[in-house]
């Protein structure tokens, strides 16, 4: 059986910021690199613009009329799938819409029929350099960027030639508050070398944090700011059991869903959690799934889940 896992990177960042711009060059670095490219777009309105910018050779998928968090999230799932069962892919990028909130989407990307088949890599979200400091919104959108730039894993201050040096240097200080793991860059018409992404085991150099490789033990994955965690559950386990595990988890978790099987019920159920509610509904359609667990959050230690849920399974 083919283990490979496909790449997924969600470009993130409010409407005018330059993911669009950004998407373009990572297609061409992709292609130079020999990988097999897919793309999901999300865009608010009914006809697709950005889009057009997507080479015609580059399988496409496109989500029109509404947010990828909100009411068109279940589709993403379904068209993720059609790009993994109609083409052979290395890595999709994902470009959501502006008004998009980036826990939405990795929560959209991790839908239990989807978990052994992706990896997500990163949450790089753009910043358009002025319009951050110059912070000229409604208190909701403020919140927006807020939100885009706290779960991303990578961020890009563009159009950095808009704002004086001095400027340039207290929106990165503003941005570091907010979110001390990210990796930050300044850029120009959003150009940047990705090279590092797809950098797996290895200690890599990013000039933007003064990393070096000698000194500094950083592994991509370790980059990851929102952490998802997929492991499979062959056994049935105790719904009580499982409930108080989940309680005592350490790190914060946004998010867990999965196939389950329990012991004090016969059938597969389909497990959700979203904050600190558990639902649990009987799976009765036709098509069945392998029971698995995907956790969502931060601070989330993959072998401490393991070792958890394979108690769980022999008590």
């Amino acid at each position: 059986m083919d283990n490979k896992t496909v790449d997924i990177f969600i470009l993130s960042g409010f409407l005018g910021s330059g993911k669009s711009t950004l998407l373009k060059e990572l297609i061409q670095s992709e292609k130079r690199q020999g990988r097999r490219i897919g793309v999901l777009m999300n865009e608010l309105g009914d006809v697709s613009i950005d889009s057009a910018i997507i080479p015609n050779d580059t399988p496409l998928k496109e989500m029109l009329n509404g947010c990828i968090c909100c009411s068109i999230q279940g589709e993403l799932s379904l068209q993720l799938n059609s790009l993994l069962e109609e083409h052979d892919l290395d890595v999709i990028y994902i470009e959501a819409t502006g008004a998009a909130h980036p826990l939405e989407v990795v929560d959209a990307c991790t839908h239990p029929t989807l978990a052994s088949r992706v990896t997500i890599k990163a949450v790089v979200t753009v910043v358009n350099a002025k319009q951050w400091y110059e912070n000229k919104m409604s208190i909701k959108l403020k919140k927006l960027l807020i939100e885009q730039v706290k779960y991303a894993d990578i961020i890009l201050i563009n159009k950095k030639d808009q704002v004086e040096e001095r400027i340039l240097d207290s929106i990165k200080e503003s941005i570091e508050e907010i979110n001390k793991q990210a990796v930050i860059s300044s850029v120009l018409f959003a150009k940047w070398n990705p090279s590092f992404l797809h950098t797996q085991g290895q200690q890599i150099e990013i000039s933007s944090k003064l990393v070096k490789k000698h000194n500094h033990e950083s592994h991509v994955h370790n980059h990851l700011h929102l952490r998802t965690v997929s492991t499979p559950v062959s056994k049935p386990i105790d719904r009580i059991q499982f409930l108080h595990w989940l309680e005592r988890m350490k790190g914060q978790l946004y998010r867990a869903k999965g196939f389950i099987y329990l012991k004090e019920t016969p059938g597969l159920f389909l497990f959700n959690y979203a904050y600190g509610d558990p639902v649990f509904e009987r799976y009765t359609f036709e098509k069945q799934y392998q029971p698995v667990l995907v956790f969502i959050g931060e601070g989330l230690d993959q072998s401490c889940i393991e070792q958890g849920l394979s108690k769980l399974q022999l008590k």
